[in-house]
Parts: structure tokens; C-alpha cells; sequence
């Protein structure tokens, strides 16, 4: 059995006002390059699908398409599971249409634990393994949060139900594998020690990095498990069978110098699961200039722009002792490029740097500068001026923390 492993697509990403449809469609046709080229048996895609709960019609166009084209490109078997970004209901809708083609689509955790076991069958139908098609665990998937409940307590529960769900989700599958052929899994959530970019950092599962766990959590009868949530590519706990296929395209600057990747996983009898990387091509720079005014106009000049297949997108951080007084430094840089790039660069956002280690110039800041602070550093910032302390602010923090988690899995939308 050879499938491949992608997760983190987020169809219908904008950044900074701009689409990035054209790299996603780019992406989308090297994987199917790789599918054909590999005889890959089965695509498995780990979460977060389309960027929003409401993707644009575009977007899901571009998926449909990408879907028809890998059943014609002689993938056996497709494996959708939902992110924290998607709606399950919305990527749940067409999935028994989507089944005829032996698309599977686990949009949310189900209510029969079966439903997440699927069988991956060849295009003759042979059927080569199992796949434990775990989406995104709500708090609701889990238990209910109960009322007073500190942090760590709730840390401790949701790990437990992480672990519980698995363990539940793969005996289905062991009743089902007479045969003893592989069982892989899926998930899509934040493993100890995961290394994120900032854009991960800002939507956490289980936000403030509640209900991280390690890779003891899934069954070691697993031949692999697909992880998606996290965009850099990584192993988790040293375990070389347990990974993050990253994004396949760079959706934030944070993740501007990443080496976008998929994962090519083929599980042969009395082997040790064979794992390939397969590098994907940068189809759009993102680029950072940051410094003085000097250095980033000397920088941005001297950026070769030519060498990628679409417009490079570049933000510019001044530092905070940049002077800038005298400039209109948005129609400084966008002038500057167009000069030395045309429209081979296109400046996203151009931003002064803050000073590191401190929000003092919080109520200073422009619009565009409060982009540069997560919502949990604003509440911390708002607790601290209140002068809450003690039993009081933890339970704000713990409230906070809360509704920030409905608010992220969909709770209050209409």
C-alpha cells in the first residue's frame, strides 16, 4: 500500500487582502503529478481543507476539481478528514455523493466510532488497509467542559479523550482486519513539542497550548500516523512514523523560508514502513525586508524576483528606530518596487517593528500594528491595567480561554 500524506491546504486564504488561489492550484496539480507519477494508491489529507468554515465558491470549485482529477489520475482511494477550520456539516454535505467515488469524508467525529474506520482499496477494489480517520476533537467531541475547572484540569481532560477516542477508533479497525494488513491513523491537533510558525501560534487548538499530546498517545499497532494543524513539517517525539505534512504552500510570512513538503508512505509485509519526502517546488516567494530604512530599500532592491513562477509577496518591517517622519513609507515602498520589479514583486504591507519585549505602545498602535498581537496577549494586557490578581484573574483567564476555544470550533456562528 503506497499513499500520500498532505494536510493544511486552507483553500480560500487570503493574505492581507491578497488570494492565494493561483500556488494552491499549483500545489494541487504537483500532488497530482506525484499521484501518477508514484502509483499512489490512496491520498490522505490530514485537516483544514478550506481556510474557512464559509469557503468562497472558488474554493470550492478548486476542490471539486482537484478531487475529479485524482480519481482520474488513478488514486484508489481519497481520505478527507476536517480541521479546526473547517465546518463539518459544510464538508460533510456531498459525502455520499463523494463515496461513489470512493472519496471518504470525516468532516467531524461521528457518533458510531466505525464511521471513522475506512477501508483503503486499490482501484480494482482490492482492499489494501485500514485508515482511522480521526478529524479535529472538539471540547464537545471530548466532554463538556465542567463549570470551575482550572487549566491544567481541563489540559488533563482533553488529553485523556484524545487518547480514549484513539484507542476506541483503532480496536474498530483491528475487528475489521481479519487479514492483518496496515492500520494508519489521522489527527489534527498541537503534539508536545511541535514547532509552529506565528500564523499556528494565533489559533491553537485548545487555545494558550491546552491538550497538547505526545506520540505515546496513539497505539503503537498504528503503521503511521498523518498529522495535520501544524504547517512546518516535523516528526513528533522521535517517532519517525508520527508526522506533520505541513502546508503545502506558505500561507503566512512566518512560514516564508519553510521547505513545503508531502509525504510519500508505502507499507510493505514484514517491512518497516518505507517514508519518502517529497520537496514541492516554491511557486510564490513570501519575502520579509526588515531593518532600517536603508536596509530594507538596499534588500528589497537587490531581491532577484525573477526565478519564481508568480509574483513574489513582500512585507516590509521597519525596525523601531526607523526614521520615517518625513515618508509616506506605504507609497515610498510601493514606488521603490515597482522601479526595480515591476510586476514581478508586490508589497503586501509595509509595517513598523515594535519594541521587543513589551506592549507598552499597545494603545499606540495602529490597525496594522495590532495585527502583530495574538488575543491572548491583548487580554493579558487588558487583565494587567484592571489590576485583577490572584483567584479573580485566573478565573478570567480561564473564561477567556474558554470562549476562545467555542469561538475557534464554530460555536457562535449563525
Amino acid at each position: 500500500m503506497k499513499f500520500l500524506h498532505t494536510a493544511d491546504w486552507h483553500l480560500g486564504r487570503r493574505l492581507h487582502g491578497q488570494d492565494l488561489a493561483d500556488e494552491h492550484e499549483a500545489a494541487l496539480n504537483a500532488i497530482l503529478s506525484l499521484i501518477r507519477e508514484h502509483r499512489i494508491d490512496a491520498l490522505v489529507h490530514a485537516g483544514d481543507v478550506f481556510d474557512t468554515g464559509t469557503p468562497p465558491q472558488s474554493a470550492l470549485r478548486q476542490y471539486y476539481s482537484f478531487l475529479t482529477r485524482a480519481v482520474q489520475a488513478g488514486c484508489g482511494t481519497i481520505i478527507i478528514t476536517g480541521g479546526n477550520h473547517d465546518s463539518p456539516a459544510a464538508l460533510n454535505a456531498p459525502r455520499d455523493l463523494l463515496e461513489a467515488m470512493n472519496i471518504h469524508v470525516v468532516g467531524g467525529a461521528t457518533d458510531d466510532i466505525a464511521d471513522e474506520v475506512i477501508a483503503i482499496k486499490s482501484t480494482t477494489g482490492e482492499t489494501l488497509g485500514y485508515c482511522c480517520a480521526v478529524p479535529f476533537l472538539r471540547d464537545k467531541d471530548l466532554r463538556y467542559s465542567l463549570p470551575g475547572e482550572s487549566d491544567t484540569e481541563r489540559s488533563q481532560r482533553l488529553v485523556a479523550g484524545i487518547r480514549e477516542h484513539y484507542e476506541k477508533v483503532v480496536a474498530a479497525a483491528q475487528t475489521l482486519n481479519a487479514d492483518g494488513l496496515p492500520i494508519i491513523a489521522t489527527g489534527h491537533l498541537f503534539a508536545q513539542g511541535g514547532i509552529t510558525g506565528d500564523l499556528d501560534n494565533k489559533e491553537q487548538i485548545h487555545v494558550g497550548n491546552l491538550g497538547q499530546i505526545g506520540a505515546d498517545a496513539f497505539p503503537e499497532s498504528l503503521a503511521y500516523v498523518a498529522l495535520g494543524h501544524l504547517h512546518r513539517p516535523q516528526v513528533v517525539g522521535k517517532r519517525d512514523w508520527v508526522r506533520y505534512s505541513g502546508s503545502p504552500v506558505a500561507l503566512d510570512f512566518s512560514e516564508r523560508d519553510d521547505q513545503k513538503q508531502v509525504v510519500i508512505v508505502e507499507c510493505l509485509p514484514d517491512q518497516p514502513v518505507g517514508i519518502e519526502i517529497v520537496p514541492l517546488p516554491t511557486f510564490r516567494r513570501l519575502v520579509r525586508f526588515s531593518g532600517t530604512l536603508a536596509e530594507t530599500e538596499n534588500t528589497l532592491t537587490a531581491f532577484d524576483s525573477s526565478i519564481y513562477p508568480l509574483p513574489v509577496f513582500a512585507e516590509v518591517q521597519l525596525s523601531p528606530d526607523a526614521k520615517t517622519s518625513t515618508l509616506d513609507i506605504n507609497e515610498h515602498f510601493r514606488t521603490l518596487t515597482g522601479k526595480h520589479h515591476g510586476e514581478r514583486m508586490q508589497i503586501l504591507r509595509v509595517v513598523q517593528a515594535r519594541a521587543v519585549g513589551s506592549l507598552s505602545a499597545f494603545h499606540d498602535n495602529t490597525d496594522a500594528a495590532l495585527e502583530e498581537f495574538s488575543r491572548t496577549e491583548v487580554f493579558a494586557e487588558k487583565l494587567k491595567k484592571s489590576g485583577l490578581e490572584g483567584e479573580a484573574a485566573d478565573e478570567l483567564r480561564s473564561t477567556f480561554t474558554e470562549l476562545l476555544t467555542l469561538l475557534d470550533e464554530g460555536a457562535f456562528a449563525a
